[in-house]
């Protein structure tokens, strides 16, 4: 039994119950339309980034002969093959990097900070990339492919770190 006095019914020597949450405290927000568009682009920028892969595994030995020549070394005294295991390391990191940002759809802060930190290291990267993109676009139709979807990539993973900090967004990962 309650009194006035005490309305939560203390027990002396503990301390006070919380008051109950509101219903409005106890619903999870809803997801909004810039987590939902961040989302999508990482998942684009992740296709983007596994058919780049293949088109350079393709293209890999194209690609250092014309370096090669570009530094005046003789590029038929050397054999050049593509390794097979930095495409297969490729899509391995593609597969984590597609479930790192299906937590961050579901509100997980930390992933959208691991999210933030390879994007800003991919972008980094594609922008140096941007100094050999003269071989890239020598080399053929692959080549200029693979240019071209670099710099898609480049661009749609800057909108997809801009759509994870709006302010909806934030309000958002601040609530899970």
């Amino acid at each position: 039994m309650t009194t006035p006095n005490d309305p939560y019914n203390q027990q002396p020597g503990y301390p006070p119950q919380a008051p109950p949450l509101s219903e409005s405290e106890l619903r999870r927000p809803e997801r909004p339309k810039s987590v939902d568009t961040a989302y999508l682009l990482w998942l684009i920028s992740a296709g983007i980034g596994i058919v780049a892969n293949l088109i350079g595994f393709a293209t890999a030995s194209a690609v250092a002969r014309e370096t090669l020549a570009a530094m005046n070394v003789d590029a038929s005294a050397t054999s050049i093959q593509p390794g097979y295991g930095s495409l297969i390391f490729s899509l391995v990191l593609s597969v984590l990097w597609i479930l790192v940002v299906m937590q961050m759809r579901k509100g997980a802060n930390w992933a959208r900070i691991v999210l933030t930190v390879l994007g800003v290291i991919s972008v980094i990267g594609g922008l140096l990339g941007l100094l050999a993109i003269g071989i890239l676009f020598s080399v053929g139709f692959l080549g200029a492919i693979q240019a071209l979807l670099g710099l898609a990539q480049l661009a749609i993973t800057i909108a997809a770190i801009v759509f994870m900090f709006k302010s909806d967004s934030n309000r958002y990962f601040k609530a899970n």
